[in-house]
């Protein structure tokens, strides 16, 4: 399959041993896959256990986890022996132990370490100030998901009951960023991926809906503050400035440093583009 954003981000872009380049607040979940681009570009995932898993255990001092990593190697030279596609795992083995001794990313983590008034400011959508910290710990890519907006039935309170969480998360995550001098250098998108249905059903829901939706992009040096192309009078169809997905993703991976006509080599040998539409959405740029 066809590498996820975040994963294309881990690929070309390097990062410090101890930080990965990919992290999922939501989990393994679809729209996060690596792709052919391998095992070792999936995100990482605190999900679980987390900074229990990023702290070191008291009775095992810096040597004999390095001990424990060397005889891990030796396992592994035998077992490449058996099987040449652990690549990825090595370097998912590797990056576990830095991020292990370092600190770093359970430390971003730690929300404990965040100024009380700040918490307050994200309380009850503390994946934002988690992603925050993250970017400030040089993560090069962080996706997180708030709430269920498959609203088939009782759309309206549903929406009454998330968009306040939204709005709260996305207006503060941005101007954390930027008075921290951040928002230049940091892209945020949201999105889903479809829009809803124009008519509300019998369960007063709204249903999936291909031919239109709508993003909202941040940060990165763009062109902020406009509405960019319009739906007909019912949200049915694109009418002015209709644009596509690559599209998006094309401007986003420039506005990144990262050329979206660039190519990988998929697991048949064949060089694939990361996007194969790449005009970008000129109004941003």
């Amino acid at each position: 399959n066809h590498p996820s954003f975040g994963a294309v981000v881990s690929r070309v872009r390097s990062a410090h041993a101890d930080v990965p380049p990919f992290v999922s607040l939501r989990g393994m979940s679809r729209g996060t896959e690596p792709g052919f681009l391998g095992i070792n570009h999936r995100p990482f995932s605190p999900n679980g256990p987390g900074l229990d898993n990023l702290r070191p255990q008291q009775a095992v001092s810096a040597e004999r986890l390095e001990d424990r990593r060397n005889m891990l190697d030796s396992f592994d030279s035998v077992r490449r022996d058996i099987d040449n596609n652990v690549a990825g795992y090595d370097a998912f083995t590797q990056r576990a132990f830095d991020m292990i001794s370092a600190g770093v990313v359970r430390n971003a983590l730690d929300l404990n370490r965040e100024p009380l008034a700040s918490r307050g400011k994200y309380q009850g959508v503390e994946q934002f100030l988690t992603a925050r910290r993250l970017v400030e710990a040089g993560v090069g890519c962080v996706t997180l998901s708030i709430g269920g907006w498959d609203t088939h039935g009782q759309n309206f309170q549903t929406l009454r009951r998330q968009l306040p969480q939204v709005d709260k998360g996305v207006s503060n995550l941005v101007t954390d960023l930027h008075e921290r001098g951040l928002l230049n250098d940091t892209v945020i998108v949201m999105w889903g991926e479809f829009g809803r249905t124009p008519r509300i059903n019998q369960g007063a829901g709204r249903d999936h809906w291909s031919p239109v939706m709508g993003a909202m992009v941040a940060g990165g040096g763009m062109r902020m503050g406009q509405a960019i192309g319009a739906s007909t009078a019912r949200g049915e169809r694109p009418q002015d400035r209709r644009y596509t997905v690559p599209q998006v993703l094309s401007t986003l991976y420039r506005t990144m440093g990262i050329d979206p006509g660039q190519t990988f080599t998929n697991g048949a040998g064949r060089p694939i583009h990361i996007v194969e539409d790449r005009e970008p959405v000129r109004e941003l740029i």
